[in-house]
């Protein structure tokens, strides 16, 4: 697991192979074929590029881009992978997948940065590798990171607040991913 100090306090942990490539299939294929999968719309009415699940603990929801995004009960081999990461940082009550179909499907510049959100977000990539990057919001400047099968990613400390992340679409002809994002809701949103 490498550790990357960023300014301000954030922090970034990266590990490419965070679960063996056997393990990563199994998670891929259960997670492809048995989750609930939406194309909801986003900001301004159109269409999030790409597909999302919620899971979680009974109750929270999560709300971004205007959308309420309630947790469907966990499935048993989200909790499996839940607890794994939970051994590296964090402490989680909800998973957002989002299914990138193509390389046309992405995810623009933002930060998870919603106040009823913890700090700590641990990211666990499955299928084709992507570009994940980050921005710092003053300086512009750019980290790029390779998410492929297994690769886990913590974003903690102050990121969210100085730094913004993308999956920027491509033109390669690059298979599906499914990215889990487990975070701590706070409170669900009034």
């Amino acid at each position: 697991m490498e550790t990357i100090k960023l300014e301000e306090g954030g922090l970034l942990l990266y590990d490419d192979a965070f679960l063996p490539a056997k393990v990563a299939d199994h998670y891929f294929t259960r997670l492809r074929d048995n989750c609930v999968w939406e194309q909801k719309p986003g900001l301004f009415g159109h269409m999030q590029p790409r597909l999302i699940a919620s899971y979680g603990d009974a109750g929270v929801t999560y709300r971004y881009s205007g959308v309420d995004n309630t947790a469907l009960p966990w499935l048993e081999e989200l909790l499996e992978i839940k607890n794994k990461i939970e051994t590296v940082r964090g402490e989680y009550n909800y998973c957002l997948l989002n299914r990138y179909r193509t390389g046309a499907d992405s995810m623009g510049w933002h930060a998870d940065d919603e106040p009823e959100m913890g700090n700590v977000i641990g990211s666990l990539s499955l299928g084709a590798t992507r570009k994940f990057r980050i921005r710092h919001n003053e300086t512009k400047a750019t980290k790029t990171f390779l998410a492929g099968h297994g690769t886990l990613i913590i974003m903690a400390g102050t990121m969210q607040q100085f730094w913004k992340h993308e999956v920027p679409k491509t033109k390669q002809n690059v298979g599906e991913r499914i990215n889990l994002t487990f975070r701590k809701i706070l409170a669900s949103p009034k």
